[in-house]
């Protein structure tokens, strides 16, 4: 049965935290990946996991038993062209998996993202519209886009800025969702946002 791609982009270095990958934190006993992989299963999405350096290790690190033959990981290259290389290939990669899917897209480093947020935005997805995440009014993420719409932001996306021109441009098809009274989107950049989540390592 065909179901929306959830495209977890987890390509960086994580230079500005000066910790490696942020993929291969560890939060509550699980890699950040693993964390992810498991929120985009947990709703109903097929979890599509994009890697850049030290992919073999945020691999291995979120094969899960119960996802075997589930999770699909993508080891790109020229990912220091930066987030929107990873975007690129994410989403057309979905597009092969799953055509005429929508295609939903979560960062790894946002582990106050659960499933319920995504399942939230899949089931008030329309076609031809892109549905976002809205905490306490401000847009973010995750972002659900129909297929023609992930395309278009994905052959538009460049640097280090995913699809964000494509969204500003495109304000007239954003269906912004409020999630935050689910979770929340804070993400993990540089160390002193390390204190908002105790345990994380």
């Amino acid at each position: 049965m065909s179901r929306p791609c959830v495209v977890v982009l987890a390509a960086g270095l994580g230079r500005r935290l000066g910790r490696g990958p942020k993929a291969l934190l560890r939060l509550e006993g699980e890699t950040l990946a693993a964390r992810a992989v498991r929120v985009a299963a947990a709703a109903g999405g097929r979890p599509v996991l994009v890697l850049g350096p030290q992919a073999d290790e945020i691999a291995a690190s979120a094969q899960q038993p119960e996802r075997e033959g589930d999770l699909v990981v993508l080891r790109v290259t020229g990912w220091e062209e930066g987030m929107s290389r990873a975007w690129r290939a994410g989403v057309e990669h979905a597009a092969r998996l799953e055509p005429g899917m929508p295609v939903a897209i979560m960062l790894v480093d946002q582990p106050g993202v659960g499933p319920e947020v995504i399942s939230r935005l899949l089931s008030v997805h329309r076609p031809g519209r892109i549905t976002r995440a809205a905490y306490r009014g401000r847009p973010g993420h995750p972002v659900v886009l129909d297929p023609s719409q992930a395309a278009a932001a994905a052959r538009g996306a460049r640097g280090d800025t995913g699809a964000r021109e494509y969204l500003q441009a495109h304000l007239d098809a954003v269906d912004t969702v409020e999630c935050a009274d689910l979770g929340s989107d804070d993400d993990i950049d540089v160390p002193a946002d390390l204190a908002r989540w105790p345990g994380l390592g």
